[in-house]
């Protein structure tokens, strides 16, 4: 026996194989060992960047914003006033949006070791594009702003790689106001698999493609665990979708789609993806 889980998203679905604990075949596994601190770390952070790769999937499309928020050289503030700072943002955001008619979703990321304090944020625009200048409005009393539009493909793995690993330095060091990877509002979907069991014991290396998907063949992993047992990984992507595998996540909306320029700034110290 074996089991299915399969992650359904607008243009994408994500698979995963693996064996049920009590049945299926196995290889003979090594003499078990406790992994070392550094490999939980590594093992966590792997964890943590899927989790939030699926988050995004599942809350966000194309046409929503990646948005880099900077401070004035001359007015810098600290961890604990920049989060005031970025609480007083969000309400702000959070009422215009309800009258527009649209709820306010957000991911929020903060970083400043080793470098400027600047927050990352994923948000959903609004219905006619004037999201970027409406965060614009409200955050330059604070500093620049820096705005992106997320791709259609839906395969967010290197955004959310790049936003885990922005707080690396950070997470852990004692006393850190902000205690957590990354903070989300209420209203975000947690995605949800469909689990299957299946009463095969086996799968092909090369998985059977439905009809109106074809295989990103970048994501295909085939592997083994450390009891032993059989796993596989792929991601199928659906053809009639503008998706193309390995592309940057992030890119600039061409004027054509969002019409003029909403005039948003960038700070001297914005970050790039």
């Amino acid at each position: 026996m074996h089991i299915k889980k399969v992650y359904r998203y607008k243009n994408v679905e994500e698979v995963e194989r693996h064996h049920s604990g009590r049945y299926g075949k196995h290889t003979r596994p090594g003499a078990r060992k406790k992994p070392t601190p550094e490999e939980m770390a590594r093992i966590n952070e792997r964890n943590c960047m899927k989790k939030l790769r699926r988050k995004i999937q599942a809350n966000f499309d194309e046409g929503d914003l990646l948005v880099t928020l900077t401070y004035k050289v001359a007015s810098r503030p600290d961890v604990k006033e920049a989060r005031k700072r970025l609480r007083r943002f969000l309400d702000r955001l959070r009422r215009i949006w309800k009258k527009e008619g649209q709820p306010l979703k957000y991911i929020i990321v903060t970083e400043y070791m080793n470098k400027s304090i600047h927050h990352h944020l994923v948000l959903n625009d609004l219905q006619d594009g004037t999201g970027p200048k409406k965060v614009n409005q409200i955050w330059k009393l604070n500093g620049g702003t820096h705005c992106k539009y997320l791709y259609e493909d839906g395969q967010y793995e290197r955004l959310a790689a790049y936003l885990v690993k922005e707080t690396n330095k950070s997470f852990r060091v004692p006393g850190n106001p902000a205690k957590v990877r990354y903070s989300c509002s209420r209203n975000l979907k947690d995605p949800k698999p469909k689990t299957v069991k299946l009463k095969r014991d086996d799968w092909p290396e090369e998985p059977r493609v439905p009809k109106g998907y074809y295989l990103d063949k970048s994501s295909l992993v085939n592997g083994i665990d450390k009891r032993g047992y059989r796993y596989q990984y792929y991601r199928l992507i659906r053809i009639s979708s503008k998706c193309r595998p390995n592309k940057v996540n992030t890119k600039q909306k061409s004027n054509s789609k969002r019409g003029k320029n909403h005039g948003v700034k960038a700070g001297k110290n914005q970050h790039h993806i």
